[in-house]
């Protein structure tokens, strides 16, 4: 009801009403290597009707597994690895390079309100995997939410590579 008396609002007052979509630099896997993409999520962002966030902008992952709180080192390198399942994961602070060991693609991910990216590349789809590092003097914080049932959110790939800042922004 909150949404459709937002777009009547909108028609009133004669100004446009567009959907926004969140979009995430994905490690993902093609040919059994893993690759960057920048994927669009396909639910747009809605406006919340629940108590204490009323009228924000809110949008749902899916189905979640389990989360988990990590606490990275200064300096850390994670070495070559897969993701150990489909999960979103969300630098909460620090900052990763992620790189691909068989291209030159690379992602630079500074924790905090676009730390957000999704982790896609794991065994079954990437004999390789890709490299986390995590240059910067201080503690990375990370928090992953692994997908129920390994299932990926319904998505658009924009285009290969990681998302631009100027494409996360305006949510």
């Amino acid at each position: 009801m909150a949404r459709l008396s937002a777009l009547f609002s909108a028609f009133l007052l004669g100004v446009a009403h567009a959907d926004q979509y969140m979009n995430l630099t994905t490690l993902t896997g093609r040919d059994n290597v893993s690759v960057l993409e920048c994927w669009q999520l396909s639910t747009p962002f809605a406006t919340s009707d629940v108590p204490g966030v009323a009228g924000t902008q809110t949008l749902e992952l899916g189905g979640l597994a389990n989360a988990t709180y990590t606490v990275i080192p200064p300096r850390f390198d994670s070495g070559l690895h897969n993701a150990p399942v489909k999960q979103y994961v969300w630098f909460v602070s620090g900052v990763a390079h992620l790189s691909l060991p068989n291209a030159t693609g690379e992602a630079i991910v500074n924790g905090g309100r676009y730390g957000l990216i999704y982790a896609d590349d794991t065994k079954d789809i990437s004999g390789w995997g890709h490299l986390s590092r995590y240059p910067g003097g201080d503690q990375t914080i990370t928090v992953t939410f692994p997908v129920q049932d390994g299932v990926n959110p319904n998505h658009t790939v924009l285009h290969d590579g990681p998302c631009t800042l100027s494409e996360s922004m305006g949510v």
